[in-house]
């Protein structure tokens, strides 16, 4: 098969926009994740080219099908999943470890993306913070490639296998386009929603064997393929629906450039690009050490600290990519350099090693003689350990449908009634208002109007359900003009999934929403809640790596504690001035010129945040009791 540089230079771009969106290009690349659509279409044009270039020529093997699949893919990844397992035992908290573990299990059966589906939730890790989050479409594509060569097989004639192939191609789309607003999340990692590009460039290789195009109508075609590209990875971005109707973009470009091959042709000569071409050939290899790298990076220095250094970590991957590509990858797809025997033997010792991902990593970590260290790594699930869906009520009046919340009491009115009302970060304020309620305040009623990734705003998005972000705030605007409530309180996650980032947009949306609020219940005072403290990853694991350090428990505490909400604290106190709006600083209230509040007692029992910035009971409690007499006065 004749070797092309214009399909590397396209893994090039493809690997370069991933990685540099999670470098944290959002706002030059706010579509770089699309790189791993670009990703799909090469493989199943390759794969399919010279899996019916056999079948038609009667030399196909199995066998020999997935022996070559397991010389290309498992060399590398072992390598990676092994430095990766040593970083985990190096830097990672039981809790932390066991993510780890089950998502390297996960991925050793090809199965990644099943898991990270089925972990997905809001109150799940962040992506950032997932070594192995990568894994998902190697994984999805070794379920395709457990298929597709039964196709290949059953429909020898060409006409059929096209038809075949579409027909397989647009049950996937559709199957992609109508899930993607009820469950995105199945949409994104699972193969009945992802299946259909992969079949595009299998139904490009069928087409391209048999066809041919002028070489006007190639350089033309090729050089549109690469502007669809460019404008998925830099006009597009993570609030459209995907994968969809606007994940065609990037598909059918690169599309257009596998079946156009234009030789000379402009787009062609930029592929070709000894640069492009050079990233191509190390493309596996990077896009397998980036997610790790960046991930270790901030668990050990920060989201802050990776912002500064991700230019150096970007170099670093280059390095190691260019490292195993040269001395794993190259060797490993030769069977006179790496036999059989040799390869498996690599193989196994390398998964022997990684078996020993069993062993808890609380074994490691009770070893330390402090008290509160050891509780802390006894944590095996903070939710679980400070029942936080129960105490923001998740599933009753949080997260649910408006119907919902009054069968089950959530919109119960007493002789004044405040409203609670944002996003989860809001739902956690519900434990102390209810507390400073029924210690001395009981003519108030509480209502919650809450809901996973729902700030309190009216831009285009979707909350954890899917439903649209807009809709759900306005059937919550729709009760608060039927309760006339004497109070609002508002709070959300100012970097959450649907803010702006931005401390003038947020606030313009803000007013927009408290201009809305004056409307319809013009006697009800509204009152702002700023943000919570944030930390790196989570709180328990700053404070393990604190006390590690220290050997004692912090009262307040720096360690991994984010700048950004002062900032935006600062920014909201001097620009918020609305008639009958107060803002409260909930940095004011936890923090001093030591740091944050990390436990209202001086107990792990009594920490303040559940993971990186959600209110434990005792947090709520805390923060809600400084707060009472602007709230309820």
């Amino acid at each position: 098969m004749q070797y092309r540089k214009d399909i590397d230079g396209l893994r090039a771009i493809a690997v370069g926009s991933v990685v540099l969106f999670h470098a944290g290009l959002h706002d030059a690349l706010s579509g770089g994740f699309f790189g791993v659509d670009v990703f799909f279409v090469i493989s199943g044009f390759l794969i399919g080219r010279i899996l019916f270039t056999e079948v038609a020529e009667g030399r196909f093997s199995i066998l020999r099908f997935y022996e070559r699949r397991a010389r290309r893919i498992l060399p590398a990844l072992l390598t990676v999943l092994l430095l990766s397992y040593g970083f985990a035992r190096m830097l990672l908290s039981p809790l932390e470890f066991a993510d780890f573990r089950d998502s390297l299990l996960a991925t050793l059966g090809f199965a990644s993306n099943i898991y990270f589906w089925l972990h997905s939730g809001y109150f799940e890790t962040a992506n950032e913070l997932k070594p192995l989050l990568h894994t998902w479409s190697l994984g999805l594509e070794e379920q395709y490639y457990i298929l597709f060569p039964l196709l290949a097989c059953v429909f020898k004639s060409r006409v059929w296998l096209m038809r075949t192939l579409l027909l397989l191609a647009v049950a996937s789309f559709a199957w992609a386009v109508s899930s993607v607003a009820k469950a995105p999340d199945a949409a994104f990692y699972l193969l009945p929603a992802r299946a259909w590009e992969l079949l595009l460039g299998a139904m490009g290789a069928v087409w391209a064997s048999q066809h041919s195009l002028r070489d006007a109508w190639r350089k033309a075609l090729s050089l549109l393929g690469l502007a669809m590209i460019a404008t998925a990875v830099i006009g597009f971005n993570a609030r459209m629906p995907h994968p969809g109707f606007y994940t065609l973009v990037p598909c059918v470009g690169t599309l257009l450039i596998l079946v156009a091959y234009a030789p000379g042709g402009l787009a062609s000569k930029l592929l070709e690009l000894p640069p492009f071409v050079f990233i191509g050939k190390i493309s596996y290899s990077a896009y397998l050490w980036h997610q790790p790298l960046f991930a270790f990076w901030i668990y050990r220095y920060g989201k802050q600290s990776f912002a500064t250094f991700s230019p150096l970590l970007i170099m670093v991957t280059l390095a190691l990519a260019y490292i195993s590509w040269r001395f794993v990858e190259e060797p490993a797809r030769k069977p006179a350099t790496t036999p059989n025997k040799k390869l498996a033997l690599y193989c196994g010792y390398a998964l022997v090693l990684l078996a020993t991902v069993a062993v808890p990593q609380k074994w490691f970590a009770q070893q330390h003689p402090n008290e509160a260290l050891q509780a802390l790594n006894r944590i095996d699930n903070l939710y679980e350990y400070f029942d936080f869906q129960k105490n923001i009520r998740n599933g009753v009046c949080h997260s649910v449908p408006m119907p919902a919340r009054q069968a089950n009491g959530c919109l119960e009115q007493r002789q004044k009634n405040i409203v609670l009302f944002g996003d989860s970060y809001a739902a956690s304020l519900y434990q102390g208002l209810q507390a400073a309620r029924d210690a001395q305040r009981p003519n108030y009623g509480i209502i919650q109007l809450t809901d996973g990734n729902a700030p309190p705003f009216f831009t285009p998005g979707s909350i954890d359900s899917g439903a649209a972000l807009s809709e759900v705030n306005a059937d919550k605007l729709k009760a608060i003009a039927a309760i006339q409530p004497e109070k609002i309180v508002i709070a959300w996650m100012i970097f959450g999934k649907n803010s702006t980032n931005d401390p003038q947009q947020e606030l313009n949306q803000l007013n927009a929403t408290i201009d809305r609020l004056g409307q319809i219940s013009p006697h009800s005072n509204i009152i702002v809640v700023g943000p919570f403290p944030h930390w790196s990853v989570s709180l328990q694991k700053n404070l393990i790596t604190y006390i590690s350090a220290h050997n004692s428990f912090p009262r307040h505490m720096q360690q991994g504690l984010s700048t950004r909400e002062r900032e935006w604290d600062q920014f909201f106190k001097q620009h918020l001035h609305k008639d009958k709006v107060r803002y409260l600083s909930s940095l004011d209230a936890l923090c001093d010129a030591s740091g944050c509040l990390t436990s209202a007692d001086g107990t792990v029992q009594g920490l303040t945040a559940v993971d990186w910035g959600h209110l434990t009971q005792a947090g709520s409690l805390h923060l809600v009791q400084r707060l009472a007499p602007a709230i309820f006065e």
